[in-house]
């Protein structure tokens, strides 16, 4: 491949077509000002007249002039016009009255810690005499605090700030130069994709707004335009081996929206159509087929909605071709958060969200924003802010900003459904924000599954406007983050307290992150997601080793209550756990357990099943759990009832080993029922009216019936006048011996008459 060199601002380069994660640092060196000038392009008007000036002593002048182009071309070429910064500014307090405050605030937290000219290679102290970490150093690459240094300097007056950005700049250019920079190779590199990526984002925002600034002088203008394009070849020639995840992601992104900022250049062309079709990679190898982003976590699919949507939105303004695969792949993103969001226009926590640790639910408006933006869905409109979040205003113009004033709202109708791709299955009631509804965590991406959990078939619930059955936001550093990403913090069964991530590993950076080498892989077995009963069901291998199968029910009775059952079959003894997360108290043994919310409405947990031993209650940063347990045995079924109710009378009766239990319109009966001429023999029975879940069902019996089951199986029978409705909750048909021959049921409902 020809290399396009002649006119940027390198001096030496070395052939080198893999990623260079180990030495990148010196490669690729940021030639000095008076090369830049002397190897402009001619595309660039009366570039000669500046190359001239520059040679010729008048510096000066060639910086204005260079500068002053490339500050007219700024106007069109980014998600906002620096002309109209003032009134954008003013707009902006009065959107957001507390970003004055937030952004000195951040500001002040890197100025804090760090010298303008700072160093960039560990181990050093930062102004306060304390030892920078690896994970401090990872920040203070990614530069997320610049744009608080242009918001302050224009909201609060605060000019020391300038300098200061520039001033930062310059010593990471003069520390890379010297070859002081921490490297890939060592875990933290100053330039890995996604820290330089992120450095860009932000310094590409920090160096629009500070163009409307006539104190930002000529001369850093070119030092910022020199960073920008340097780093652009770090990021393209590093970047040259595909690699998973949003590390690279974020590096493409960078590298793209530079090269849209400066098509002068050569280089950029080719950056662009590199940058472009490495992300289209990434949308088509992580982006499942049902929208959600290959990580399956809230977060990370968010920040990639973030990253296709700035390349996405850029180029609309720039002119540049997109590929027309990448607008349904953008709104199929948006269309997979409707399925999961929860009924109060939030989002569960899945997997490694980081933005609120101990959080139990994540923001949805701000993203849904920018899919309104892009696409006028009245249904992204229902979840969408009529603002879009501080962030996302300056990648809003302000035709976008009066569309999402103006948006129209429609109420999704979905209910019940599920992404089956990335392994996320809901139950769902309705979408007022008092409905019912459960996920389910099926999955684990088999590429790089770094951001997995032990989590697997856990479920969380939400009720009454509250996550009643919670998952918690986790954070990289923080000394119980291990804790928090397995099993015991999760809603999930074990086996002989053993959770399901194992082989845990801390990366390489030192960082704080880790992640699991080992976790279950699942099965769904079952998925019905209609009708007055609806089921599911999964297996996994977790404790195959142990010689012990796993198999989780769960049945949705909407608007009442869920049923779960954990199987387990081994051939020697184990003591079983089954987890939910929440404040619980034990009310009856550990038959029941309660949690209430503080307008009175609450929680029930009731076991229905047998052998169990008790029930503890234990938790660790105010986030606690109830866990059932069993005698040792080889083989065991929880069975337990989530039942949420909405006022304190009508919480669950006094529960004990009687031979009935009343929950609302339904009655639960144990072995056997009989009703309307018919002898039902199951482990557990659920009735209302005529409809009937047989749990664990070996028999019915009636005058002109008989069937028989080799096997417990689950069935739901619904009784009519002229007999009774059959429909199987097996993965497989099941076969039932009667008088006259096999009957075979499967999900299909089957009629029988009582002459039959």
């Amino acid at each position: 491949m020809r290399r396009f060199r002649d006119f940027l601002v390198f001096i030496l380069f070395t052939v080198c077509t893999g990623a260079l994660a180990q030495s990148e640092t010196g490669l690729y060196p940021l030639s000095e000002e008076k090369d830049f000038f002397a190897q402009l392009p001619q595309s660039i008007p009366h570039v000669d007249r500046i190359k001239a000036n520059y040679a010729q002593g008048n510096t000066a002048e060639a910086r204005r002039e260079l500068a002053a182009y490339f500050r007219e071309k700024a106007k069109n070429r980014f998600y906002f016009n620096w002309e109209n910064i003032p009134v954008r500014l003013k707009e902006y307090q009065q959107l957001y009255p507390n970003a004055a405050k937030n952004h000195l605030k951040d500001a002040d937290s890197h100025t804090e810690l760090y010298h303008a000219e700072t160093d960039w290679k560990l181990p050093f102290t930062n102004k306060q005499g304390k030892e920078v970490t690896a994970y401090e150093i990872r920040h203070l690459f990614r530069q997320h605090k610049a744009g608080d240094f242009a918001f302050s300097y224009f909201l609060l007056d605060k000019k020391e700030l300038l300098p200061y950005f520039t001033s930062q700049a310059k010593s990471l250019n003069q520390a890379y130069q010297n070859g002081a920079v921490e490297l890939i190779a060592d875990g933290n590199g100053a330039y890995e994709s996604f820290r330089g990526g992120n450095r860009m984002e932000n310094w590409v925002l920090t160096h629009h707004l500070f163009l409307a600034s006539p104190e930002y002088s000529d001369e850093d203008q070119i030092t910022l335009l020199r960073t920008f394009l340097h780093h652009a070849e770090v990021l393209y020639q590093t970047n040259q081996k595909f690699q998973f995840g949003n590390h690279q992601t974020k590096g493409m992104v960078a590298l793209a929206v530079i090269a849209m900022m400066y098509p002068e250049f050569e280089a950029t062309k080719t950056y662009y159509d590199f940058a472009l079709a490495n992300l289209g990679q990434h949308l088509d190898l992580e982006v499942n087929a049902d929208g959600f982003q290959f990580e399956r976590s809230f977060h990370y699919h968010v920040g990639d909605i973030d990253n296709y949507f700035r390349v996405f939105k850029l180029a609309q303004i720039t002119g540049n071709p997109i590929p027309k695969a990448w607008e349904g792949k953008l709104r199929g993103m948006f269309e997979a958060m409707v399925t999961l969001a929860l009924p109060n226009k939030m989002a569960p926590v899945i997997q490694d969200d980081t933005d609120q640790p101990m959080a139990t639910m994540n923001q949805l408006d701000e993203v849904m924003a920018l899919g309104y933006a892009l696409f006028s869905d009245p249904e992204f409109g229902f979840f969408a802010s009529s603002n879009p979040s501080e962030e996302y205003y300056w990648l809003l113009s302000q035709v976008d900003l009066g569309r999402l004033r103006a948006k129209t709202e429609t109420k999704p109708t979905g209910k019940s459904t599920a992404l089956e791709a990335t392994g996320y299955y809901v139950f769902r009631e309705g979408w007022k924000e008092s409905d019912q509804y459960l996920l389910i965590s099926t999955g684990v991406s088999k590429e790089k599954p770094d951001h997995q959990h032990g989590d697997v078939l856990g479920l969380q619930l939400f009720a009454n406007g509250e996550m009643l059955v919670p998952n918690y936001q986790v954070r990289y550093p923080e000394p119980e983050f291990p804790f928090f990403k397995n099993s015991w913090a999760k809603n999930v069964a074990l086996v002989d307290s053993i959770p399901q991530g194992q082989e845990w590993t801390g990366n390489q950076g030192g960082s704080g992150f880790g992640k699991f080498g080992k976790l279950p892989k699942a099965e769904v077995l079952l998925w019905e997601p209609k009708g007055k009963i609806q089921a599911f069901r999964g297996t996994h291998d977790g404790y195959q080793d142990l010689g012990v199968g796993y198999e989780r029910s769960v049945y949705f009775f909407p608007g009442e209550f869920w049923l779960v059952r954990d199987r387990f079959s081994g051939d020697q003894n184990h003591v079983y756990y089954q987890n939910f997360q929440g404040n619980y108290s034990l009310e009856s043994g550990p038959i029941l357990a309660r949690s209430s919310q503080a307008d009175g409405s609450g929680m029930d947990l009731i076991q229905l099943g047998s052998q169990l031993a008790g029930a503890d209650v234990a938790g660790i940063n105010g986030k606690n759990r109830v866990t059932f347990r069993s005698e040792p045995t080889p083989s065991l079924d929880f069975v337990t009832l989530l039942r949420p109710y909405d006022s304190f009378q009508d919480r669950t009766s006094a529960v004990d080993a009687a031979a009935k239990i009343l929950l609302g319109d339904w009655e639960v009966h144990r072995q056997s029922l009989e009703l309307k001429g018919s002898k039902f023999l199951a482990d557990q029975i659920l009735r209302k009216g005529d409809l009937l879940l047989l749990l664990g069902m070996r028999g019915i019996q009636s005058e002109n019936l008989s069937l028989q089951s080799s096997k417990p199986v689950d069935i739901q029978v619904v009784l009519g006048e002229k007999g009774m409705e059959l429909k199987s909750f097996e993965p497989n048909p099941i076969p039932l011996e009667s008088s006259t021959g096999t009957l075979t049921l499967s999900t299909q409902p089957t009629q029988i008459n009582h002459e039959n």
